[in-house]
């Protein structure tokens, strides 16, 4: 064994099941056909790659970002229409 090799670390396969369960959400993404369809799909693989609830959370916080960023532009925006006459 070289140097090399005895740095690597090495990751847990996965089980056939795991595997299974891949492959079958693959498959049912490309029958997906609505909006809500590819949002419980998206969240499924979420689930499958352990980073559901961190996903759903960021996706939440990104939101609330958005949503202040718009009452404040629409706040401003009168603001610099005064201006300007």
């Amino acid at each position: 064994m070289t140097d090399y090799e005895e740095k690597l670390v090495k990751s847990p396969e996965p089980s056939l099941e795991q595997l299974v369960d891949g492959t079958e959400f693959m498959v049912c993404m490309t029958e997906a056909n609505t909006e809500f369809d590819w949002s419980k799909k998206i969240s499924k693989f979420e689930d499958f790659l352990g980073i559901g609830d961190e996903a759903s959370k960021s996706v939440q916080e990104q939101k609330a970002k958005a949503r202040i960023l718009q009452s404040v532009l629409a706040a401003e925006a009168p603001k610099k229409r005064r201006g300007r006459h």
